[in-house]
């Protein structure tokens, strides 16, 4: 129960904050130390570092991936990096859209393009969008709470890919 109204919360607090954010520039307007932990984030991705990457969850991270289960935990978030090494997961032309911060509480809208296949296939590169929530931690480190994500191409059309 007590889950339920934390996300409620949650869920007011970013509509109430979604029209605050200013056009143009996104980026610029994040406070630096939470654009160093986001910059960080996709390095850790740019570079293969699932651990690099693990330690900027929060404990409680939530994520809810493209046509897949969602998955709570930062154990298990960190367990489906670790399952999926070996495939080549990389992301290119990544820009935040929409961003605003309150206090404890930031989100970014990102747009860009992903491939993950085998390494000894072709990157088949997917336009795709994320919506990421970060809270700052009781030591004023900003992480990653929820990851959400999906493809601009529907499920049928991976196929004619």
């Amino acid at each position: 129960m007590k889950g339920v109204i934390a996300r409620q919360l949650l869920s007011i607090l970013l509509c109430a904050a979604f029209p605050l954010a200013a056009a143009g520039g996104v980026a610029e307007q994040l406070p630096a130390d939470l654009m160093s932990v986001i910059n960080s984030f996709y390095a850790a991705l740019e570079n293969d570092d699932i651990e690099a990457r693990a330690a900027l969850l929060d404990d409680e991270v939530v994520m809810m991936p493209n046509h897949w289960t969602m998955t709570p935990g930062k154990e298990a978030v960190a367990a489906g990096f670790r399952a999926a090494a070996g495939g080549v997961f990389k992301i290119r032309d990544r820009e935040i859209v929409h961003a605003d911060v309150s206090d404890s509480l930031a989100y970014t809208v990102n747009s860009y393009c992903y491939t993950w296949h085998a390494p000894e296939d072709v990157a088949q590169w997917h336009k795709t969008k994320n919506v990421h929530i970060w809270v700052r931690d009781a030591e004023g480190v900003w992480k990653l709470r929820v990851d959400i994500w999906n493809s601009d191409v529907r499920l049928t059309d991976f196929a004619d890919e």
